[in-house]
Order: structure tokens, then sequence, then C-alpha cells
């Protein structure tokens, strides 16, 4: 009779211990919605809990979710951020527990864009105003508008500290970029160019003899304006750490249009 008492009792121990193990086994599950101050549903905006690595991108209605693994959930006060290029970065703290924890996010514009998600490089990943150099980007619109055959002659005026000079006024004549003056006694002191993260040879071959020739286009004149989406100058020798010796006068990002959704 007393064994049984006590087979009983453990079972019922049991019964009642097995909702709280399985609320420790369980992980957060992480889900909202991310929009715009217009409610518009924002898509591919960022969603991560800050110093975990852990987080997902928004669909097209602007819904996440994710899940932290049980491991990792000790009901200890974390940050979720939601980001996404043009919009503020808004940080909200919660206590991560076993379970659903529903957050939503409405993300300001960002007109000024100093909150940019820059991947460098060397394949890593920082904001804008993380970098320890300047980077001045040129829309495509102002390089449309200027009705330049040449790339080169289009940044003329676009950003600071650039000089463009054009080797004569021909059609097809070179085109001339230095950033932030002469720094080299023997060496042209251009930047490099890198079209889609490929470095391209901006040089020129001139064509002369005997005292004459004809006007020779540098190689970013086999870029057509209209295929471009931006420009991003960086400035600086610091560029070099990034893109090598070659960039030690600065380096100008060319990135083309492509199609993408919507």
């Amino acid at each position: 009779m007393g064994r049984l008492v006590r087979s009983v009792l453990a079972i019922g121990v049991a019964l009642i211990a097995l909702p709280a193990l399985a609320a420790a086994q369980e992980g957060a599950t992480i889900s909202g919605r991310v929009t715009s101050e217009a409610g518009a549903p924002l898509n591919s905006a960022s969603v991560f809990l800050d110093g975990m690595n852990i987080g997902t991108l928004t669909k097209e209605d602007g819904r996440y979710t994710f899940v932290v693994p049980a491991a990792r959930v000790k009901g200890q006060q974390v940050s979720v951020s939601a980001r996404l290029i043009g919009y503020r970065q808004k940080s909200v703290t919660v206590t991560l527990s076993a379970g659903a924890l529903m957050q939503d996010f409405v993300l300001e514009p960002n007109p000024l864009r100093l909150g940019e998600v820059v991947v460098t490089g060397a394949g890593t990943a920082s904001t804008r105003e993380k970098l320890g150099f300047v980077v001045n980007s040129v829309d495509s619109t102002a390089i449309t508008n200027s009705h330049a055959v040449n790339i080169v002659n289009a940044l003329a005026g676009k950003a600071p500290n650039v000089n463009i000079t054009s080797a004569s006024g021909d059609p097809g004549a070179s085109a001339y970029i230095r950033i932030r003056g002469v720094r080299s006694l023997s060496g042209d002191a251009q930047p490099l160019f890198i079209v889609d993260g490929t470095p391209i040879d901006n040089s020129t071959i001139p064509t002369t003899s005997y005292g004459a020739g004809t006007a020779a286009p540098n190689r970013a004149a086999d870029i057509n304006p209209a295929d471009i989406e931006s420009i991003d100058i960086l400035k600086g020798s610091a560029a070099a750490a990034i893109y090598g010796a070659a960039a030690s006068n600065g380096a100008v990002l060319i990135t083309t249009k492509s199609g993408k959704s919507g």
C-alpha cells in the first residue's frame, strides 16, 4: 500500500513539473509588423536583437518573425531594433522570456540618409556615420540631368573637393578627376573606379604622332550615364585599407541599375 502511494505521489509531482519543464525548453518567438508613419508596410526591413546576431527581414506585408533558442532565453533585458535604408533606426527594450512576444515598429523617414548600412570591400557592414572616411553620394538624377557624355564630367560640381578637368572641348575627349588635390610627385593622383564591386581601368591612351593626335577618351567614358543607379565617392587614403593601394587617392563606387521587386 505504501509503495502504491509513493508511486502516485511521484506521478503527480511529475505532472506538475511537466509544464515548467516544457516552458524551460521552449524558445522565445518574436514577431510583429514594421510600417512607415503613413501605415504602409515596409518590405525587407531588418529586425534583429542587438549583440546576439539573431534577426530576420520583413516580408511584403511588413510582418516578421524569428525564434530565439531556449538556451539563450534567460529572462534578460534585450534591445530589439528595426532598420531600413531611408528610415531612422528604432530600438525597443523588451524582456526576453519563453513564449510569444509581439513587437511592432513605426519607422520615421531619414532624409539625411546618415543611418545607411554601407558594405565595404572587406565584406563587413557598417553604418555610414561610423566610417573612418568621408563618403559623398551622387544621385542618378543629377548624373542624367548633367547631359554629360563622359561620366567623369558628370561628376563636376556634384561633390566638394572633387576637381574635374577636361583635356579638350572635342567630343569624346578624356576627363581628369582629382580628389583633394595632388598628393604624389610621380603618380597621376586619380582615384580608383569600381563598378558594381569590380575595379576598372580609367586610364587614357593617347594617340599622338609627330605633334598631332586625336581626342583620347578615358575608359570610364564607356559607362552609359543612364545605366547608373548611384555614385559614392570615398575620400582620403583610408579607402586604401578597403580596396588596396590603388585607392590611395580615393575611390569612386558606381552602382548600376538592376531589376528589383516592385
